[in-house]
């Protein structure tokens, strides 16, 4: 008995019901990104992170925040249509968004002092694939914060 098919197509779906939808799973992301995201800035403060990669950012619900509170944030996610909808809601007018994916990260090496990757890993067929590019762009000595709940 094998994993489950992954269908990262509901994302494309969204648009902008990921910000507004309250009778939807992605509600209950969106509320647990804002707690998430008020403790991921203080470490990312503390240890003096400014450069920082989202992979798999979906709709922005970690960079536009971050973006806020003034940390230089980058995202990348393979959907267009939820990229879209992220820069609709970065009112920092700040964050880069490309399309890509955590397996081939279009950056150079040691280009971030951190990169996160929130509920996401559970989302693509090569989980160590996408740990490795993420390590391959983090600079010596930077943070990489993730988080995955079991796909299964």
């Amino acid at each position: 008995m094998g994993l489950p098919p992954i269908n990262n197509g509901y994302y494309e779906e969204l648009g902008e019901r990921w910000y507004t939808a309250q009778d939807d799973p992605v509600a209950l992301l969106r509320a647990e990104a804002a707690f998430r995201n008020q403790y991921l800035a203080g470490v990312l403060r503390r240890e003096g992170c400014r450069a920082i990669l989202d992979v798999g950012c979906g709709a922005g619900f970690l960079c536009n925040p971050l973006a806020r509170e003034g940390f230089d944030m980058t995202g990348l996610d393979v959907s267009a249509h939820s990229l879209e909808v992220a820069r609709r809601y970065d009112d920092t007018g700040t964050v880069r968004y490309a399309q890509g994916t955590g397996e081939a990260i279009s950056f150079a090496d040691e280009t971030f002092d951190a990169v996160c990757c929130m509920d996401v890993l559970e989302h693509v067929d090569s989980p160590a694939r996408v740990v490795s590019e993420m390590a391959r762009v983090l600079r010596p000595g930077g943070l990489l914060a993730a988080y995955t709940i079991n796909r299964t």
